[in-house]
């Protein structure tokens, strides 16, 4: 009889400690997030807004400057993109008719160089 009401007193005591300790870590979870301007982040500020040309037959658009980033979809030869930034050989662009900022790769492109 004494060792149930002790294995009760103990699960109790576990149950309890595992409850505190998930309290705990989740309130001291909290989301720092912060804004890093264009030039400390490494990219490049350029003209807003300049318009390119997609030379390449199907482009891939992707989330980084990079293939190693996700393809978010593809535009086509003669497609007109709007530049907002670059880095590198890659722009960052606005596609008005996706309403989609990405990413593409410069030599695919005409109507404008990064400095």
């Amino acid at each position: 009889m004494y060792c149930r009401i002790v294995r009760k007193k103990t699960i109790r005591l576990t149950v309890f400690a595992c409850l505190l300790l998930v309290i705990i870590s989740l309130s001291s979870c909290t989301v720092n997030r912060t804004v890093v301007s264009e030039e400390e982040n490494g990219i490049e500020p350029h003209a807003v807004w300049n318009l390119i040309i997609v030379t390449g037959r199907v482009v891939n658009l992707r989330s980084g400057p990079g293939t190693v980033y996700a393809i978010l979809g593809q535009v086509h030869e003669g497609d007109s993109l709007q530049v907002t930034g670059g880095l590198d050989d890659w722009y960052r662009i606005y596609v008005p008719s996706m309403s989609l900022f990405a990413w593409i790769y410069g030599p695919l492109t005409s109507g404008t160089e990064l400095p």
